[in-house]
Order: structure tokens, then sequence, then C-alpha cells
């Protein structure tokens, strides 16, 4: 699919943040080795399914009562190392967890680590990995993204992760993943089955069955929808990666819902949409749209209120507490814009309702909030604003084509800042380059682009951008834009540890440098 944005553009502007010439050369798939991480549904990432090792009839049941859809059909048992891991994968790619087993893993591994490429990160052999438990060296491969050898973190026991998580096993160790269940013990005649954690994003999360269910994979729903988690049930959902930086909480993105108030409206809006063209089912689905954009920018202003607070909690310099301020007020315009578009074309006041923030501030270290930047504004706001420049360019109407025009500068803004905010981090401390390394590798375990589509359609002008048109921006912004930059990163570590100087940009007051020298 052919785009009308310059990637090269993007990345030349981002490298240039972190005082990295351009250097535009990578591109293709990216694929995580061995780490088992969090790859959405019927992905190579995780455990693969085997013969041997098998669990017992009963551990990959999954017959729900009459009149549940969503049964296991044709249970494979996954297995790593020919050893049973608890989980099993039905017909679909969906995976339940039928017992609760320790992941085997042969960590420490003997052999060393080495990057074809030369290059070095931050360790050798898995027994260089002392920080947390279960840690190996590995490398990311594919497009070379970020050459060299980095330490990476894992578990085999549901007791190596955090609340609310369980392991998921892998090779060569299992993962942490977001969790409502811990096996189907606990899920009464139901299953701890897996869901896409963020549509669109990916992920592998769990929860109980429920008889509301309306799916158990991505191919139980209709066109571009993947199979997520929605007021407790597993629902069809919309891919929502943008726009704007996303409100995560639990790895879960968290919007209000609407509501009938004209007070978020803009407060001096230009021209109008045109609607006289329209017919009644465009303007509806127009007004969908728009209403679905405005309250994941109205989410944004509580992203970068928690990430305000958590800069200041690591004692961040006044540079990055101020421009996390100001992006709180840019989103509130994006927001009371794209609300505006959504009242226009449903006729009459589009607002939000209250907006949930339990459990979204917790105690959290440097590492904790580098991951959620990563996420939320490296790879998030990076493709926000991309896709809002392509869509920018597309649409014909002038009210719309001059709102995502002003949310595509705005965003590249947030999407600085948060690159700025992970060298300061990695300046601090080296040992979170293997986050980006992480982060990086689990954004990019994508299920390919689907061809049959094109990237038209009569509601293009008006900003409506079709799922593989934003899937296609988002492959390629992740290629060529966001793995250049997490490479400019990790070569800043890398030169950190060796004692070479900081480019000018990336320096702080002395007082920021004598808290890196002492963290």
């Amino acid at each position: 699919m052919r785009l009308l944005v310059s990637m090269d553009s993007w990345g030349a502007r981002l490298l240039s943040v972190l005082a990295i010439a351009p250097a535009l050369s990578c591109g293709g798939d990216v694929t995580h080795e061995g780490t088992g991480g969090s790859t959405g549904e019927g992905t190579s990432g995780q455990a693969s399914s085997g013969t041997s090792g098998q669990a017992s009839s009963s551990s990959t049941g999954g017959l729900p009562p009459d009149g549940l859809p969503f049964a296991c059909d044709d249970p494979e048992p996954i297995v790593v190392a020919g050893q049973n891991t608890g989980y099993v994968r039905c017909a679909g790619g969906w995976i339940h967890r039928a017992e609760i087993v320790t992941c085997p893993s042969p960590l420490p591994r003997g052999e060393a680590c080495t990057d074809p490429s030369g290059a070095k990160g931050n360790c050798t052999t898995d027994a260089d990995c002392t920080e947390r438990p279960h840690g190996y060296c590995n490398t990311v491969t594919g497009g070379d993204v970020a050459p060299g050898c980095f330490c990476h973190y894992g578990c085999t026991t549901d007791a190596d992760c955090g609340e609310g998580q369980i392991c998921l096993c892998g090779d060569p160790v299992g993962q942490c993943v977001l969790a409502r269940c811990t096996s189907d013990k606990g899920c009464g005649s139901l299953l701890c089955s897996s869901y896409v954690l963020n549509p669109g994003c990916g992920g592998t999360a769990f929860a109980c069955q429920t008889p509301a269910d309306e799916c158990a994979s991505d191919k139980d729903c209709p066109g571009d929808e993947q199979c997520s988690l929605e007021a407790l049930r597993h629902a069809c959902m919309g891919q929502n990666c943008a726009i704007g930086r996303p409100f995560l909480v639990e790895g879960v993105v968290r919007t209000a819902e609407p509501a009938t108030r004209d007070d978020w409206r803009a407060a001096a809006p230009d021209a109008p949409p045109r609607r006289e063209e329209l017919s009644a089912e465009q303007r509806a689905a127009l007004a969908e749209h728009w209403t679905r954009a405005a309250l994941l920018e109205h989410a944004s202003i509580a992203a970068f209120a928690r990430f305000t607070l958590q800069l200041l909690s690591l004692g961040a310099p006044p540079e990055l507490v101020g421009a996390a301020q100001a992006a709180m007020g840019d989103e509130a315009d994006h927001a009371r814009a794209c609300f505006e578009l959504a009242s226009a074309f449903a006729g009459r006041g589009v607002g939000p309702g209250p907006l949930a923030i339990e459990g979204a501030l917790r105690a959290e270290g440097a590492r904790e909030i580098l991951v959620t930047t990563l996420r939320e504004g490296c790879i998030g706001e990076t493709i926000a604003a991309i896709e809002a420049a392509e869509a920018a360019l597309h649409a014909t109407d002038p009210a719309v084509r001059r709102a995502l025009e002003k949310i595509a500068e705005d965003e590249t803004r947030h999407a600085e800042l948060a690159f700025r905010f992970a060298a300061w981090a990695l300046d601090r401390d080296p040992s979170l380059a293997s986050a980006i390394v992480d982060e990086l590798a689990a954004a990019s375990s994508e299920p390919p682009t689907p061809s049959e589509a094109g990237p038209g359609g009569p509601l293009l002008g008006f900003g409506v951008l079709s799922p593989q048109h934003r899937r296609a921006i988002r492959e390629r912004a992740l290629a060529l834009v966001i793995a250049p930059c997490a490479r400019a990163l990790l070569s800043r570590g890398d030169s950190i540890e060796r004692g070479s100087p900081r480019p000018a940009e990336g320096r702080q007051r002395e007082e920021t440098e004598s808290l890196a020298t002492n963290s």
C-alpha cells in the first residue's frame, strides 16, 4: 500500500532529538528470538505446541455448558523442551490455562550470545544477567532493529510476576502477562482464556470466559476487529492504537464513555465540516469515528498528568516536566476539536463522561515508568502522529484537514518528549536498555497487514483511514522510524557505559548529572 507521508522526515526529526545523524536503512519484519513474549494469539513468540509431554484429557478439555459457543476445539497441549506447560492451544489460535505448572527453563545456558553485526550490548552470556531472576542474554533479529546482545528477564511461576499477572510459559523462559484468572479452576465450568490486550497494538492477557462472550479468537470477529476484553467479557473490538497518547491502566487502554454535552466543543471553531454531501449512514459513521478519537484524546490528558507526576518522582529536569505539562494542554485542544467534529456530524452535542482513574497511579520505579513511556509515547504517539498526518493528506474537507494537521504536529512533539525522557532515563541507568529491546520486540510481533482492501473509501476525505491503511502505517513506522530511534537510544547507553561523552542535547544541568551519578 502506497503512503503519502514520508517516513524519512519523521525518522530524521526524532533522531535529531537524540543528537544522532539520520541513518534510516533498516526495514522489514522484526521478531524477538526466544523470549516467549506477549505477541497476540496464534503467533510463534510463545511456546510451541507439540505432541510430547501431553496433558491429561481433563486438562485439554474445555467443553462449556450447553448454549455457550466457545469450546476448545482440537485442543493441543503447549510444550516447551518436551515438557507440559499447563497451557492448551485451541482451534482458532486462542489459548487457555488448564492447570498451573512450573514453566520449564534451561537457564542459565552455557553458550555465549553473539550478534552477526559484531555490535556489543550489555551481556555476553546468561550469567551476566543477574539484575532480576530468570535472566538471559539474547538478541533481537529481523530488520537489524537492535544490534547487540541484551539482558531480558522472565518467569517460571506466577510468584515471579506482579499482582494481577501470571507466567505465560515460553522458550527459553516464560513472560509475565496480565490476567484476571490463574487457571480454568478459578472459572467454574468455563475457561481461563486468552484475549488481545490492546487491539491493534498487540499483547496477550487472560480472563475467565463468560456467558456473554462474543468471541474466543480474532477469527470469530468481523473484518479487522480483534477479540479483546470489554466489561469483563470477550468481545470483538476495533483497533484503537491512535489517535493520541493512550491512557494505559494495567496494560489496558482506558477512556471515558461519551455523554451528551456541549461544553467540550471547540471554543471558537472555524467553518464546520461539510455535511450536505453525506448520507445519514455516513454522518452516523463519522460521528462514531470522531467520538472515538475525541475520547482517546480526552484520556491522553490523564496520561500526561500521570507522566508529569512520574517525572517528578524521578527527579527529572524542569524541561521535561514543563513539556509534559504543555502536552496536557495540547491534548485538551485535540479533544475539543474532535468533539466539535463529532457533534457536527451527530447533529447534537457530544462530550466525555467521567473518566475512571482507579489503579492509574501506583508506586513505580524507573523501569516501569520507562516501559509505560515507550508504549504510550515512543511507539503510540509516533504512530499517532504519522497516522494523523497521513489522514490529513487524504482529507478533502477543510475543517477535518485543519484538525488533523494540528494533531499531527502536536503529537510529533509529544513523541519527541517521550524519546527525550527515554534518553534521559537511559543516561541515568544504562541497564534499562533491556526494556527498550523488549518493548520494541513486542510491538513488532504483529500479524501481517491484510492485503485484500485498499486505502480508499467514501469517508477517506473526512479523515477515516481503513484498518488496512492504519496497519500499513504502523508496520512501516515501527520498521523505518521507531526502530532506528531505538537503535540510537541503545547506542547512547553503550557509549555511556564506555565512558564516552554524551551528545550535547542529552546533557542536563549539574544537579541532574549529580543525580544520575548517585542513582
